[in-house]
């Protein structure tokens, strides 16, 4: 008997959730929440993206980044978090938090003078800080994660692994699965993620 790959018995490639090579989510596996629009470039704009651990905030930064152009700077833990935050007509401060007062603020003065467009994903509060130099400030925050969300997300994942368009798959995610996902996750989609690539492989694995 001929090898068949598990997850081409299902109709798929390979499991819709495994983790990707890179932290830009293509538009085939990219769901819209009502926050793709991106920020107006060098409109002296502080734009700020809030939530907690895995809410998404990468994932929205890098698709602005995407069709706007500019700069993506991530503040790295440790000795690395001491460089200076770079400046650009718009810029993506990913991990803002982290950022040293001294540099943040000195980055912030220097983006005020180009009038550029700053935004931020942070779990912190920073437009206090963005307000002494007059920027406009815009607050979002991420809280997107709930059982409508993640049966719709993971009906696209699953979709973007089809084997060939003739080819049924027979994978569905149910209500009841997601909600106790939703309830597991607390919140994050990289969890809600990595559960979802665990039901995935069970199923595989009794298949």
């Amino acid at each position: 008997m001929s090898y068949c790959d598990p997850y081409h018995r299902l109709g798929l490639r390979r499991n819709p959730f495994i983790a990707p090579d890179d932290l830009e989510i293509s538009p085939e596996r990219w769901l819209d929440f009502g926050f793709s629009q991106p920020p107006p470039i060098q409109k002296r704009l502080f734009w700020q993206v809030i939530g907690e651990k895995g809410a998404g905030k990468t994932s929205h930064l890098l698709h602005w980044k995407q069709q706007t152009g500019g700069v993506y700077y991530s503040c790295q833990p440790g000795w690395k978090r001491c460089s200076l935050p770079p400046v650009a007509k718009i810029v993506y401060w990913d991990e803002a938090n982290r950022i040293p007062l001294p540099l943040l603020l000195t980055s912030l003065l220097v983006s005020r003078c180009i009038n550029a467009t700053v935004v931020a994903g942070t779990h912190d509060n920073l437009t206090e800080f963005a307000s002494l130099f007059g920027f406009e400030i815009k607050n979002m925050t991420l809280s997107t994660l709930c059982v409508e969300n993640l049966l719709q997300w993971a009906k696209k994942l699953i979709e973007a692994e089809r084997l060939s368009p003739s080819i049924p798959i027979s994978l569905e995610l149910s209500t009841d699965n997601a909600r106790e996902i939703v309830a597991e996750s607390q919140g994050s989609w990289r969890q809600a993620a990595t559960y979802l690539h665990i039901w995935v492989a069970r199923i595989v694995k009794d298949s």
